[in-house]
């Protein structure tokens, strides 16, 4: 895993309470679950999967990074829970014999895998019939810029191409949006004008005063506009779709 990468994640858990996108993202993808028995795939530092446990829910989380499945295991054993949290490819899930799942959740993962028709197969393979798949990506192939090569993006989606790639897969979609869209102009100012990556630092804003009030206004947002009205684009994709019985 590369070392912006790292940081990146680092930040995340620094500051999962105020980060607006993160904690946003969390709260408009819970919505969509169902059933008991949830993967989260490509857990990071386990803060969906903590969140769920709270929830009741039976969790289990994986990632191909052994130093973030540890992390997650601290994390979730310091809050005083207990879930299954283990190193695994996605690539090759299928081959490590999970009983059906209810739910998947796969949030900004599969942009970091060269081939994601194998990781959607894998997905489809390990739903019960009529599972729920919930997954985020970046979206807007014109998009794609600096940030995305440093935290290791092999691409941006289209919403078409997603969508005919989870059809491919054997789901029929459910819902298929665009989310993010305040991020849209200051995104295209640094990454097509500028030439420069996003700065971020307003997400990890800790104490700071005047960054702080920001970052509440933002959380205002995307709590009351981003979560629940569908805006015609956004930095980021959201599909909810259920394999075929």
């Amino acid at each position: 895993m590369g070392s912006e990468l790292n940081d990146h994640l680092e930040k995340i858990h620094e500051y999962r309470g105020t980060d607006f996108r993160w904690c946003n993202l969390r709260t408009m993808v819970k919505k969509y679950i169902r059933g008991k028995k949830i993967l989260d795939a490509g857990c990071g530092t386990g803060h969906l999967s903590l969140d769920l446990l709270k929830e009741n829910y039976d969790v289990t989380a994986i990632d191909s990074s052994n130093e973030l499945v540890d992390y997650a295991q601290e994390n979730i054993r310091n809050a005083g829970y207990d879930a299954d949290i283990l190193p695994c490819d996605l690539v090759s899930l299928k081959n490590r014999n999970f009983s059906p799942f209810d739910s998947i959740v796969c949030l900004d993962v599969i942009e970091h895998i060269s081939n994601d028709d194998v990781v959607l197969d894998n997905f489809s393979d390990i739903l019960k019939n009529g599972g729920t798949l919930i997954i985020s990506v970046p979206a807007k192939k014109y998009f794609y810029g600096e940030r995305d090569k440093k935290v290791g993006h092999y691409r941006r989606y289209e919403k078409k191409e997603l969508a005919g790639k989870l059809k491919k897969a054997g789901f029929i979609i459910s819902d298929l949006r665009y989310w993010n869209f305040i991020g849209v102009v200051p995104y295209i100012i640094s990454e097509k004008l500028l030439h420069k990556p996003l700065n971020e630092d307003i997400r990890y804003s800790g104490n700071k005063t005047g960054a702080k009030i920001f970052n509440i206004m933002l959380n205002y947002w995307f709590a009351l506009i981003e979560n629940r009205v569908r805006l015609p684009i956004g930095l980021t994709i959201i599909a909810v779709c259920k394999k075929i019985s």
